[in-house]
């Protein structure tokens, strides 16, 4: 069932309990995932948001409330309509019509280290939005679970920058699956919750050295991609060309086509990693073929909705784009700061860190 059908449903049911519900509040997705970073751990997570009254609404005040292992709570923050510069404002939400839903992105995600966050509280409040009559509120809440203990190359050696990650502002995170326009392709969850976009950099910190309209001219292009970790290969896409083309119509029976050439493996514990933007006839694997960890299986390419030759990597809870992101560690990591080198402990990187694998 899609989030949008589990909201509505859920506002049914609580009219029929005879509660006076004006709005339905749901995070999505139902059990965020808590990924361990160096200024703490970050909640990623979505709250849909449905105006279940018969006039115009607009988020006016929204907070998010996080509980500790003993379940008391120990912090919470807000984006309110309070003083002349009202920070609700950036969340940029258009009013919701009667009956319509749309994601607010949890606006704070970094939780401080010295928390063992259990679960979160959020509150959203609705105002109409012709200032006439009163504002109704809604809630939600959810339990944190810890990422998988899968450990993972990175499928690029040598000197790669994370060109765009998943933090709150990055493309990957912003996927809109409420928005008409993506759900009319199928798509209801964000497998691109904690995805990358890895590009090989040389010495002075170029991804390209010439002609950018050149493939040829990427330092990524044509480098060779690793199996993160040890699994069975349960599809790819080999035809798709180097030029950034795609056609949308695809999407709805072939979700990952989004991605052009792909390779998809199956890992232990219901996981699946997709490198995806591959180069066209790099594929060096088939469905059903066991592959170890670091062994090679294409090409960087330019295919799908590429902007440039660059690796897609992000790993789910099932093989394709209809299912949901996972947090993904990696080891052997060092991260360079200028001239600074450090081990990366954790294995989490984000969009602008510059890492080199040492497996």
């Amino acid at each position: 069932m899609s989030p949008l059908k589990a909201a509505a449903i859920a506002g049914l049911l609580m009219t029929a309990a005879g509660a006076a519900a004006a709005q339905t509040v749901t995070i999505l997705p139902q059990r965020p995932y808590l990924e361990p970073g160096g200024a703490g751990t970050s909640a990623n997570f979505d709250i849909l948001v449905r105006n279940d009254g018969n006039t115009p609404m607009e988020v006016s005040s929204l907070s998010v409330t996080i509980a500790d292992a003993s379940g008391r709570e120990v912090l919470e923050r807000r984006v309110d309509g309070n003083g002349v510069a009202p920070s609700v404002k950036t969340l940029a939400l258009a009013p919701l019509k009667p009956g319509e839903a749309r994601l607010v992105f949890n606006p704070f995600p970094v939780i401080p280290a010295d928390i063992a966050a259990k679960a979160v509280r959020v509150e959203v409040e609705l105002s109409p939005h012709d200032r006439k009559g009163a504002a109704v509120r809604g809630a939600a809440k959810a339990e944190f679970r810890a990422p998988p203990a899968l450990a993972l190359m990175l499928p690029l050696a040598g000197k790669v920058w994370v060109w765009d990650g998943h933090d709150l502002l990055a493309h990957h995170r912003r996927w809109d699956y409420s928005n008409p326009d993506i759900a009319g392709f199928g798509f209801s969850s964000n497998a691109m919750r904690y995805s990358y976009d890895l590009v090989r950099v040389d010495g002075e910190g170029r991804r390209v050295i010439g002609d950018a309209a050149r493939n040829e001219n990427h330092l990524s292009f044509g480098l060779p991609v690793r199996a993160p970790a040890a699994g069975t290969v349960v599809e790819i896409e080999n035809g798709q060309t180097d030029d950034g083309k795609f056609d949308p119509a695809t999407f709805r029976d072939h979700p990952n086509l989004m991605l052009g050439n792909h390779v998809v493996i199956r890992h232990g514990e219901g996981l699946f990693s997709i490198l995806g933007h591959l180069k066209q006839g790099s594929v060096t694997v088939k469905a059903g073929d066991v592959v170890k960890a670091g062994q090679t299986v294409a090409a960087v390419g330019n295919s799908g909705t590429s902007m440039f030759p660059h690796l897609h990597y992000q790993l789910m809870n099932g093989p394709t784009f209809a299912s949901e992101g996972v947090p993904s560690a990696f080891t052997g990591l060092t991260r360079l700061r200028g001239d600074a080198r450090a081990p990366l402990p954790g294995g989490a990187i984000d969009s602008g860190d510059v890492v080199e694998s040492r497996n």
